[in-house]
C-alpha cells in the first residue's frame, strides 16, 4: 500500500475570488499546471488548501472540482479533519465516494489546548474514521495548528486500530524517523509521508518515499527534480536541489506566511490561480518584488517572472 503514496504530493492551494468565493477556474488551472510538471499525486483541503477556512459544503465542492479535473490520473489524499468525529466522517465518506486514494485527518482541534481529550478519545476518533471508509485513513500530524502533540507510542496504537499512513508536519526529522519506525513495526506497509519539502533528502535516505511538499505548489519542477535525483542516487545533484528548496522556502515566506506566497509565485509564472481567502493575505508589492528578485537570483524564475529552470 505504501508504494501508492510515493513521490511529490503538493498540498494544493484553494483558489478564491477577491470576494472570497471558490474560484473553480483557478483550481482547475493550478491542478493542470501541477500535473504538467510531473507531480505524483495531490493532498487537498489541508493547511495550504485553506481547509479550515471553508464550510463542510465548500470543502466537498473543492474536492469535487479537483477530482473532476484529475479524472483518476493521479492519486488524491483528501484531508477531512474537523473538530468533531461526526463531521470528519461525513467528509471522509464523501471523499471516498469521489475516488480519493486515502483520507487524512488532523487531530481534533480547538479543545486539545484545554486538555479535553485523553489518548483513549483520540484513539477512538481515528478508529471510528477508519471503520467508516474502505480507503486508507491517514493521521495528519500538525501540532502547530491542531494543538495536539502526537507521540510515536500513540501512533503505534492508532495503527493497531486501522490508521494506515500519516503526513507528518512536525518539522522534526528525528520525530519523523521515530514515527516511521514505530508505525512500520506494527504495519510494515504503513505509508509515512514527510510534510516538509525541506526534509525530502534526509527523509528519502531513511526510507520515506512520499513528501507532501508545499514548495511543489509554486515550484513543482524543483521538488520533482529533487525526487528524481534521489531515485537516481545522484547525491551531488540532490544535495544542490535540497539546498535550493530550503532557500526557496525562506523566500516564499517573505509575506510572513508561506502558503500565501504560493499564489504570488504562481501569478509570476502566468498561472491564473485566484487569491487567498481572508484573513489570509498575499505578499504586498514590496514583498513580491523581493520574492521575484531572490527567485531570479536562484535561477527559479527568469527576469520576466516565468520559470527559470
Amino acid at each position: 500500500m505504501a508504494n501508492r503514496f510515493e513521490g511529490i504530493y503538493p498540498p494544493v492551494i484553494t483558489s478564491f475570488t477577491e470576494d472570497g468565493d471558490i474560484y473553480e477556474k483557478g483550481i482547475r488551472n493550478v491542478i493542470g499546471y501541477l500535473m504538467s510538471e510531473g507531480v505524483h499525486g495531490f493532498f487537498i483541503n489541508g493547511s495550504y488548501g485553506s481547509g479550515v477556512l471553508m464550510t463542510i459544503e465548500e470543502r466537498k465542492r473543492v474536492a469535487e472540482i479537483i477530482h473532476a479535473e484529475v479524472s483518476g490520473r493521479l492519486p488524491i489524499v483528501t484531508h477531512v479533519g474537523e473538530a468533531s468525529t461526526r463531521a470528519t466522517i461525513e467528509l471522509a465518506r464523501h471523499a471516498e465516494g469521489l475516488g480519493s486514494a486515502a483520507v487524512a485527518a488532523v487531530a481534533p482541534y480547538y479543545y486539545p489546548g484545554a486538555n479535553a481529550y485523553d489518548e483513549g478519545q483520540i484513539i477512538r476518533h481515528y478508529a471510528d474514521i477508519a471503520a467508516s471508509v474502505g480507503v486508507p485513513t491517514f493521521m495528519y500530524n500538525n501540532p502547530k495548528t491542531s494543538g495536539y502533540t502526537l507521540t510515536s507510542e500513540l501512533l503505534a496504537e492508532l495503527v493497531k486500530v486501522g490508521v494506515m499512513g500519516m503526513k507528518d508536519s512536525s518539522g522534526s526529522f528525528t520525530l519523523l524517523g521515530e514515527f516511521n519506525q514505530a508505525a512500520t513495526r506494527v504495519n510494515p506497509d504503513f505509508a509515512c509521508m514527510c510534510g516538509s519539502a525541506g526534509m525530502i533528502q534526509p527523509a528519502f535516505n531513511i526510507g520515506i518515499r512520499g513528501c507532501v511538499s508545499g514548495t511543489a505548489n509554486a515550484f513543482p519542477e524543483l521538488a520533482v527534480s529533487l525526487y528524481k535525483a534521489l531515485e537516481a542516487h545522484d547525491w551531488e545533484k540532490s544535495k544542490e536541489l535540497q539546498n535550493l528548496v530550503i532557500a526557496e522556502r525562506k523566500i516564499q515566506a517573505a509575506g510572513g506566511f508561506r502558503p500565501a506566497g504560493c499564489y504570488t509565485f504562481l501569478k509570476m509564472k502566468g498561472i491564473d490561480c485566484g487569491t487567498v481567502r481572508r484573513p489570509w493575505r498575499e505578499p504586498n508589492d514590496q514583498e513580491a518584488r523581493y520574492m521575484k528578485g531572490e527567485a531570479v537570483k536562484l535561477g527559479l524564475l527568469r527576469g520576466d517572472g516565468l520559470s527559470g529552470r
